[in-house]
């Protein structure tokens, strides 16, 4: 299964992004890398990319990702590579602003 186009990941959209994601708190995407993971979510809820990436493609400050609960926030999201069965979880921060 070591095709170009990524193993099958799961993305964990949380709470407050939901309204994107027609209430879908799970998304089973296949992807290579972060980069794609959110190109991807994007292209099937439009919009959601905005909520997590600024204008350079970066995360935005305020937003978390996870990938098996290893911290990944700090890395641009073309150089996170992702495997078959890994589990991205992303989190924007409540603080308020």
């Amino acid at each position: 299964m070591g095709d170009a186009s990524g193993g099958s990941i799961e993305v964990y959209v949380p709470y407050p992004l939901r309204g994107l994601t027609n209430g879908i708190g799970t998304v089973e995407i296949r992807a290579a890398d972060l980069g794609q993971a959110i190109a991807e979510l994007n292209r099937r809820f439009p919009g959601l990319a905005y909520r997590i990436l600024d204008d350079q493609g970066r995360l935005r400050r305020f937003v978390n990702a996870f990938v098996n609960d290893e911290p990944v926030s700090h890395l641009s999201p073309n150089d996170v590579p992702l495997r078959t069965g890994d589990v991205v979880t992303i989190l924007p921060s409540v603080a308020g602003g």
